[in-house]
């Protein structure tokens, strides 16, 4: 981890990252084939389609970063320059990935995740205190970030609707409880952020 290089309002945040990217990690290994193929109740996606998702989302979290941390804006459009519909973009990701081994997933994920770190090292005060529409209100992008190291919780929790005998596991509730309030903030993130759009 490059946290020598982070502005120190950072440090912490790239430290929660890899912890919950450690524990969802550990989580999905553990899991048997039929539990990655359960499907969601009230939804079409699979346990495995959530983790094909995290797989997936920082390719975009990660440019959005990148030019944010070399003083550009950015929007995520497409070609026609018509902005881009984050829950298509989603959904044909996850149809990409849908034969993918949990390994692959897995090893995608960390690639992204070690480009989004190398960008963190570039995060100044200026940018961390950079004013944020979020749900309503103007945050910092600091305390944006704060928030976003609940990916991984929220989407766990997500999982576990279709985990019964998972759910009440004391280490994965313990987990869990720790981001709570961040988690609930990320599931309805995209309904109430303005544009970048960054993750659902």
């Amino acid at each position: 981890m490059l946290t020598g290089a982070m502005h120190p309002d950072v440090i912490p945040v790239a430290q929660s990252c890899a912890i919950n990217r450690a524990t969802f990690n550990a989580i999905c290994r553990d899991l048997s084939e039929d539990e990655l193929t359960r499907t969601i109740p009230a939804s079409h996606w699979r346990v495995r389609d959530y983790i094909a998702h995290l797989a997936s989302i920082d390719s975009w979290v990660g440019t959005w970063f990148s030019a944010w941390a070399d003083g550009r804006e950015f929007t995520f459009r497409n070609a026609d320059g018509t902005p881009v519909d984050i829950d298509a973009w989603n959904e044909s990701r996850i149809i990409e990935r849908k034969s993918a081994a949990l390994e692959i997933l897995l090893e995608e994920a960390a690639n992204h995740r070690t480009r989004i770190e190398r960008t963190m090292a570039r995060f100044d005060a200026e940018l961390l205190a950079r004013p944020f529409s979020f749900r309503g209100a103007k945050i910092t992008f600091l305390r944006y970030l704060q928030l976003w190291v609940a990916h991984d919780p929220a989407h766990t929790a997500d999982m576990l609707k279709a985990l019964p005998e998972r759910a009440t596991d004391p280490a994965i509730t313990a987990w869990l409880a720790q981001h709570r309030i961040a988690a609930a903030a990320v599931g309805d993130i995209n309904a109430k952020l303005n544009e970048p759009r960054p993750f659902q």
